[in-house]
């Protein structure tokens, strides 16, 4: 069963935690690495003791087939959404957390579960999507980010903060259908196109690296690799490409043997 972890120094990511423990009794447990520790049958909570991004370290302390991040979204244009995204950093570059060049090992069955459960328990009319994979931290355990973003009013609403925490832990025990493991190519930073396919129970995903990284496509095999389980085909949003990308992504995924679709 998973981790669910939280950080204090992130309102909407206590607000969430909170919400958990409304909806289900947490018993204390022994401190994880001199971190809180909660636990509720199966399921751990753990208060992490920094901000999520800079979380490498739990590889070190934790035994567990996922951890979950209760996180806020932010965004410059404070676009609502309720997503759900692994974590990696497709450049060169690693300003919030993780590793340059660096993709975590994501769990494709866990992030389509609570996008679901997202699905099914939202009434409010804000998206239930994927965004791409990016920030930290740098993990070998599968794990994935589930976030409120917006404004400030949806970020800080106990409605939203008991949706998502509802969501999560429905989640836990639902079953998804899906036809194959994708790697996500081309879009954009929020991949609804991607979200429609799980939801529809088509695909679910490993990593979503979107257009303006796409020429990185010797990070392809990462995308691939550092999922559990491992990927299987590699999904292309066609149009979003242009001719040049198009030709280099689809010789990339020759190149590893992997098959792809066009949508």
């Amino acid at each position: 069963m998973p981790f669910i972890t939280y950080s204090p120094m992130d309102t909407v990511s206590a607000s969430i935690a909170y919400s958990l423990k409304e909806l289900v009794k947490f018993e204390e447990a022994e401190n994880v690495g001199g971190m809180k520790h909660f636990r509720h049958g199966g399921v751990d909570l753990l208060e992490l003791n920094t901000i999520h991004l800079n979380a490498d370290f739990l590889d070190e302390y934790l035994k567990t087939d996922v951890i979950i991040f209760l996180s806020r979204h932010g965004s410059i244009k404070n676009i609502p959404a309720l997503t759900v995204h692994p974590e990696g950093n497709w450049s060169n570059e690693a300003k919030l957390g993780g590793k340059p060049n660096e993709l975590s090992v994501s769990s494709p069955m866990y992030m389509a579960r609570i996008l679901n459960a997202m699905e099914r328990n939202n009434k409010s009319g804000v998206p239930v999507t994927y965004e791409a994979t990016h920030h930290g931290p740098l993990l070998k355990i599968p794990s994935l980010y589930a976030e409120i973003g917006g404004t400030d009013a949806i970020r800080n609403s106990k409605e939203f903060a008991s949706l998502l925490a509802r969501s999560v832990f429905e989640s836990l025990n639902d079953d998804v259908s899906y036809d194959k493991v994708a790697v996500g190519l081309g879009g954009l930073h929020y991949s609804d196109r991607f979200a429609r396919l799980t939801i529809s129970g088509k695909y679910i995903f490993s990593h979503i690296m979107p257009r303006h990284h796409i020429q990185n496509i010797s990070m392809i095999s990462q995308a691939i690799e550092r999922s559990v389980p491992r990927a299987e085909i590699g999904l292309i949003d066609w149009k979003s490409l242009r001719a040049e990308e198009r030709a280099n992504v689809t010789g990339k995924l020759e190149e590893l043997g992997l098959d792809y679709e066009k949508i």
